[in-house]
């Protein structure tokens, strides 16, 4: 569980240079980011940081859904994209949005007929 840190802070005018970098432990690299720039700046970042990652989560997850669908990966990432700030949706929901994306078949393909659960 190693990090690099920046001796002297890229943040602070520091270059990202081989010699200014080591190696800390993430609990130490977290206390010397909060020693440089106050605790209260880390935790809201850290809070930022697991917001950012809860969305990429939620998005991520709509993903096998639409490529078992039938669409292309990058069609997939593409409209996943729309389900970021819905973190707290249920994924019915997510996927919902995500297929509104796909309102219009893009030019020479046909919509996709999804056959019926009986």
């Amino acid at each position: 569980m190693l990090e690099f840190d920046h001796i002297d802070p890229v943040a602070r005018g520091g270059r990202a240079t081989v010699e200014g970098v080591r190696l800390l432990c993430r609990v130490h690299n977290q206390y010397a980011a909060e020693c440089t720039f106050g605790t209260g700046f880390m935790s809201q970042k850290r809070q930022q940081a697991q917001e950012a990652a809860e969305r990429a989560r939620a998005a991520a997850e709509v993903i096998p859904w639409l490529r078992r669908l039938g669409f292309r990966a990058d069609e997939a990432r593409r409209a996943a994209l729309a389900c970021e700030s819905l973190a707290e949706a249920p994924l019915e929901e997510r996927v919902r949005v995500a297929l509104s994306c796909f309102a219009k078949p893009p030019h020479g393909r046909t919509a996709r007929i999804l056959p019926t659960a009986t």
